[in-house]
């Protein structure tokens, strides 16, 4: 229960746009220098309710086609903030109420932008800018910049601050202009720094492709947490050998925990586990956010796969008995032959075609269907009566290709060939909004409808199980002497 609670909160409640707001929320409240824990409530709540359009777009934007999402994104993440600025400018009591800046604005649009390239990476086949943008949001990557990052905010405080060996209590201050004057000392503090970061990386890279995929995934708990063990007591000396070389280190101060220069000092032994236990959970979630990120994308490419191999299965039944229909018209040289091949390279076209791609018009669904009734018509002799319907702006909405074929092929198959009368053929397709409606009808001349058009249906079901999760419905079955099918479908606007 708790975990469907958190799972439904998580659909509608976006952790990096939170994350972005709450610490635009801290920064805010540390400018006021407040202490107060009221305040700082207050603040947070209140830039929650502002930015609240942030994640409703956001998420509707999420849930939309490409052109309705990026108008839905355009109205929250720049229209409204717009809005806000237009409203501030005129009401004096609006500025000072408002909490939301520029800052904000910025840290949630970049988070925003963050998580729809994170699901593109997952969820689509990866481009080249695609693959270059999943390495540089791996964690190594961010691991690295990170570590660089800190090297030049150490330096650029080092290179800012007079005397900063015997100057420690000095504020976090980075004077650029100083950076560019005394660009000299400032690379002289950055490499040293630097050097000291690769080491953090080193024991970063060690328990990562060390310690947790060869020993704790091969070997278990126990062998992790012993090899951990080892990994301290050899590593901590070296390291803090290599850092007690750098010049920066002076008789009073040193880059390592230890407060004096020594080797093995307990405090670098605890700053080696204090890294290990930090860094475990860290690498361990990651991992399996990147198997599940794997597991994804191959259920991503067998559902396509499959799909492929569905919409693609042209019935030969049709095209063998259109082949001899159309020889047998050659031969009397009857003036429908001419018509029979054109429309038969229609539909051999768009199955060929259209059929391989992902998304089709309505209407181009409709026009393969009006020639594949129209081609089924000649064949048939004119001894088939219709009773048709199409749907109107049917040019406004998408669906894959060849999807509803399977329906009209079985009502001639089954309610026209087996029999030498008159036959009925009722066919409608109605859009009410978005939801496409199609319901198939045809008198039943075999006792074998059922079973033998079972494969075929259990097809369609398949592909709309894969395509349409939880937005469609389909049904058939005998009603007194006609077989009837019905399908409805929820469509995507185009």
């Amino acid at each position: 229960m708790l975990a469907k609670t958190i799972k439904r909160s998580l659909r509608y409640l976006n952790l990096p746009l939170l994350c972005a707001v709450l610490l635009e929320a801290h920064i805010r409240f540390l400018s006021l220098q407040g202490n107060s824990g009221s305040l700082y409530l207050q603040i947070m709540l209140q830039l929650i309710l502002e930015s609240l359009p942030f994640f409703i777009a956001h998420h509707f934007a999420g849930n939309r086609p490409r052109n309705h999402a990026i108008i839905i994104w355009f109205l929250g993440f720049i229209c409204y903030p717009l809005l806000s600025l237009v409203i501030s400018a005129q009401n004096m009591t609006f500025e000072h109420w408002s909490l939301l800046s520029s800052q904000g604005w910025l840290f949630v649009v970049l988070a925003s932008t963050a998580c729809f390239i994170n699901h593109a990476s997952t969820m689509r086949e990866k481009t080249r800018v695609m693959q270059w943008i999943s390495k540089l949001f791996s964690l190594n990557m961010v691991i690295a910049m990170l570590l660089v990052g800190w090297a030049t905010v150490m330096a650029g405080v080092f290179n800012s601050t007079q005397d900063p060996k015997d100057n420690q209590s000095q504020k976090v201050i980075i004077d650029l202009s100083n950076i560019v004057t005394e660009f000299g000392q400032f690379f002289e503090y950055f490499w040293q720094f630097l050097i000291v970061a690769s080491l953090f990386g080193s024991v970063f890279a060690i328990n990562r492709y060390g310690l947790i995929r060869q020993v704790l995934a091969k070997q278990g708990i126990l062998a992790f947490v012993a090899a951990a063990l080892i990994c301290i007591i050899i590593v901590t000396p070296i390291f803090a050998s290599l850092v007690l070389w750098l010049p920066l280190n002076t008789p009073d101060i040193i880059l390592f925990p230890s407060s004096f220069h020594h080797v093995f000092a307990p405090a670098n032994y605890q700053f080696i586990f204090s890294l290990l236990a930090i860094s475990t959970p860290l690498i361990l979630v990651f991992e399996r956010q990147q198997q599940n990120a794997v597991v994804t994308q191959i259920s991503f490419q067998k559902t396509h796969t499959e799909l492929k191999l569905l919409q693609q299965q042209i019935n030969p039944h049709f095209l063998f008995n259109t082949l001899n229909n159309l020889y047998a018209l050659i031969l009397t040289k009857s003036d429908d032959a001419p018509s029979l091949v054109v429309k038969l390279s229609n539909l051999l076209r768009y199955t060929v075609y259209e059929g391989q791609k992902e998304q089709v018009t309505l209407a181009q669904e409709v026009t393969y269907l009006q020639d594949y009734i129209a081609l089924e018509q000649i064949r048939s002799l004119d001894k088939c009566t219709l009773d048709l319907k199409w749907p109107e702006n049917a040019e406004q909405f998408t669906l894959p290709p060849l999807l509803i074929i399977m329906l009209i092929e079985n009502a001639f198959k089954y309610g026209v060939e087996p029999t030498i009368e008159k036959s009925h053929i009722r066919f409608h397709m109605q859009l009410n909004k978005n939801i496409l409606t199609v319901i198939c009808e045809n008198p039943i001349f075999t006792h074998k409808h059922n079973k033998a058009s079972g494969l075929g249906l259990e097809n369609l079901s398949r592909r709309l199980t894969l395509l349409y999760p939880g937005k469609h419905t389909i049904s058939s079955g005998p009603i007194g002497e006609l077989w009837c099918a019905k399908m409805t479908l929820d469509l995507t606007s185009c």
